[in-house]
C-alpha cells in the first residue's frame, strides 16, 4: 500500500498555526478591552453610589460662631478640668457640633465673619458700645443672629454670684434690645419656677422664663411671638431671632436620664427647638404656623 499523502506541507501548517494564534490574540485583545470598559463602568457606578449615599457627616457643615458665658465648650473647672482624660464638651455643644462648624468668639471687634456664618449668642458677656455697634451693623448688612437672653439665669455653678467665672446672671444687652424696640422682662407669676411650655410642635421645659415686650414705635422692627418668649427682628438686610431664656440649654431641663434609657431620645424638645430656630434663620423662613403656636 502506498503512503497516504499529507495535506499541506510544513509551510502551509505554519501559516495555519499563525492564523490560529492571531485569532486568539484578536479574541484576547477584544476581551481585555471589554473587561477594561466594564471595570471603568463599575468604578463610575460605585462613585455615583457613594455620592448618592453620602453620609450627612461628610456634608459641608454650616458655619456657626458662638459667644457665651455658659460652660458649653469649656467647663467651669478651668484648664486642668478641660485637659482631664474624661473631659467632654457640654451635650448641647456636642449635638450642635455634629451639624455646625462651630467657632468660638471672644471679641466682636476682632471677629471676622465667614460668608453665610450664623451667630449664636447664648447669655453672652456685657458688650462695649463699639461691640454693640459692630453687632448691629453686621446684622443690618445681612447677618443672621440667634440670641438666648435670660433675665434671671438659674444655671448651676461652682462659683458664687458676682464671680466672673460664673455664667452671667442677667442679660446685659438691654441697649441693643432698646434700639430694636424691645424690652426683656421677668414676669411675676404664680407659676412654678419650673415651667413646661408648648411652643408649636415643641414641648420645652425651663425655669423663670423671660418675656419680650414691644416698646412704643410707629414702625416696629420686631414681632413678638409665642406668648412673649420669641421675638423675630427684620433689620436691614439681616435678621435676629431672640429667645427670652437661656436655662433651656441646661441638660437638667431636657435630657431626662430615665427617658433616654427607655427611648434613646430627649425628654423635652429644648435642643430641637433651638436647632429649628437656627435652621429657620439659615433658610430665612418665617416663624409662624405650627412652629410658634398660638
Amino acid at each position: 500500500m502506498g503512503r497516504r499523502k499529507r495535506r499541506g506541507g510544513p509551510q502551509q501548517r505554519r501559516n495555519g498555526n499563525d492564523e490560529m494564534t492571531n485569532g486568539f490574540a484578536r479574541f484576547g485583545g477584544g476581551m481585555r478591552l471589554r473587561v477594561a470598559l466594564l471595570a471603568i463602568l463599575v468604578i463610575l457606578m460605585l462613585c455615583a453610589g457613594l455620592a448618592y449615599t453620602r453620609r450627612p457627616d461628610d456634608a459641608p457643615k454650616t458655619a456657626l460662631a458662638l459667644m457665651t458665658t455658659l460652660p458649653l465648650q469649656r467647663s467651669e473647672g478651668g484648664v486642668e478640668a478641660d485637659l482631664a482624660q474624661d473631659a467632654a464638651p457640654h451635650p448641647v455643644f456636642e449635638r450642635l457640633n455634629q451639624v455646625y462648624d462651630i467657632a468660638p468668639v471672644d471679641d466682636l471687634i476682632t471677629w471676622k465673619p465667614r460668608k453665610g456664618q450664623l451667630l449664636l449668642l447664648a447669655q453672652p458677656r456685657a458688650f462695649a458700645p463699639a461691640e454693640l455697634g459692630r453687632l448691629d451693623d453686621w446684622v443690618r448688612r445681612g447677618g443672621r443672629l440667634l440670641i438666648l437672653a435670660d433675665p434671671a439665669l438659674q444655671w448651676g455653678s461652682l462659683y458664687p454670684l458676682g464671680d466672673k467665672r460664673r455664667p452671667l446672671f442677667s442679660s446685659m444687652l438691654s441697649p441693643l434690645f432698646t434700639s430694636w424696640g424691645l424690652e426683656l422682662v421677668l414676669p411675676m407669676t404664680d407659676e412654678s419656677p419650673r415651667i413646661i411650655r408648648k411652643i408649636g410642635v415643641f414641648n420645652i421645659r425651663s425655669v423663670t422664663l423671660g418675656e419680650w415686650l414691644a416698646k412704643g414705635t410707629s414702625n416696629p422692627r420686631c414681632t413678638v411671638l409665642a406668648g412673649g418668649l420669641l421675638a423675630d427682628c427684620r433689620l436691614g438686610k439681616g435678621r435676629a431671632v431672640l429667645v427670652a431664656d437661656a436655662d433651656l440649654l441646661d441638660t437638667a431641663f431636657w435630657e431626662g436620664q430615665g427617658m433616654r434609657i427607655l427611648t434613646g431620645g430627649d425628654e423635652f424638645a429644648n435642643l430641637a427647638f433651638v436647632e429649628a430656630l437656627l435652621i429657620t434663620l439659615k433658610s430665612n423662613k418665617a416663624l409662624k404656623g405650627d412652629f410658634v403656636g398660638k
